[in-house]
């Protein structure tokens, strides 16, 4: 346990979607620290939202504009503009010991050099390892870097920046835990569509039809195929029922986008421990930090390509008891592995440590 705990913690990031700030925020109640939060996507004004934002959309639409240009760019209403101005007022009203950020939406060096020079920053990293140069401006502004892949603490320290270690996902053990639920199907996937993902979801219809989808943009991509596209049955499943989800299918599949499109990456994401977590099998593909949560073959199913993938999924729906087996041992580990206790403990450590 941490004996030097900071008196107040303000915490940032998109939105709590999925709720990993809330989980976050009742660690530190339970630890004893004062916390507060900014959800800088829902940070936003009424000009920006109903002026600026479709103005921007329709100029990109119809190709009066690329894509990375902003018509109302340093617009005092515009969206950025005003994040940017509402992270420094709650930063100078709160005063808190460690302005923790989940990196989404970016905020201006300018901002973040204010808030480093009064407080202690920490950034957690949790985007693509393809968009890690976005973020290279931002690194002398950073007390400590955290990423949620291996390949990005490379990346960091190659720049000459040392204060970067990883800080990978945690399980919620409040949210995800077995349901004893019939299983009505053989196979599902939860998560934003993606051309790799759909790939592999194609690939898999061909294994077992008794299968369902959730996750945005799946709606728009698949209605020229209508076998696939009265799969999709929401743009997004949360709470209990992402957790009664897990619990009523055989296999969840997990398809990871964190590198390029023809590549896995280093870095996992939430479902390698909330799966387990409800007693059901994860077949997913296989990324080099996976293995330090969790063993391939023995806590969940591992496969590099989409063929092995299909391989795998057949030989799960047809081996009820090596499915229930891996599933069983996975159970076992993972409530216990990383807990989000675990996770702040990281964080406040490295604060004393810093402090000190």
């Amino acid at each position: 346990m941490v004996s030097n705990l900071p008196r107040r913690v303000l915490v940032v990031g998109n939105c709590d979607r999925p709720p990993v700030m809330s989980a976050i925020a009742r660690t530190l109640t339970r630890l004893g620290v004062a916390n507060s939060h900014l959800y800088s996507q829902l940070c936003n004004t009424l000009f920006d939202r109903f002026i600026i934002h479709p103005v921007n959309h329709y100029a990109r639409v119809l190709r009066l504009k690329p894509k990375h240009l902003d018509l109302f760019e340093g617009h005092p209403k515009s969206h950025r503009e005003h994040r940017n101005r509402e992270l420094l007022r709650l930063v100078a009203e709160y005063q808190p010991d460690l302005v923790f950020l989940i990196r989404g939406l970016k905020f201006k060096p300018e901002t973040l050099a204010v808030i480093s020079n009064q407080t202690r920053l920490f950034c957690w990293y949790t985007e693509s390892e393809t968009r890690l140069g976005e973020i290279e401006e931002e690194l002398p502004h950073y007390h400590h870097l955290y990423f949620i892949s291996s390949r990005g603490v490379e990346w960091a320290n190659e720049k000459g920046y040392r204060n970067a270690s990883l800080l990978q996902h945690a399980l919620d053990t409040d949210a995800f835990y077995p349901m004893d639920l019939p299983r009505r199907y053989d196979w599902c996937f939860v998560g934003q569509w993606h051309a790799r993902r759909q790939q592999y979801i194609e690939g898999l219809a061909k294994v077992s039809r008794n299968f369902v989808i959730y996750g945005p943009r799946w709606l728009k991509r698949l209605w020229r195929q209508p076998s696939l596209w009265l799969k999709v049955r929401g743009t997004g499943i949360w709470g209990e029922a992402l957790t009664r989800l897990y619990n009523q299918t055989r296999v969840v599949i997990n398809v990871s986008v964190w590198a390029a499109e023809e590549q896995t990456g280093a870095g996992v994401n939430l479902r390698l421990l909330e799966v387990p977590a409800c007693r059901t099998c994860l077949l997913t593909d296989l990324t080099s930090d996976a293995a330090r949560l969790l063993t391939p073959d023995v806590h969940f199913v591992g496969a590099t390509t989409l063929p092995e993938m299909q391989e795998k999924l057949a030989e799960l729906l047809k081996d009820d008891n090596r499915r229930e087996t891996i599933a069983r041992q996975g159970y076992e580990v993972a409530s216990q592995v990383r807990t989000y206790e675990t996770l702040v403990t990281q964080v406040l450590e490295d604060w004393a440590r810093m402090k000190g």
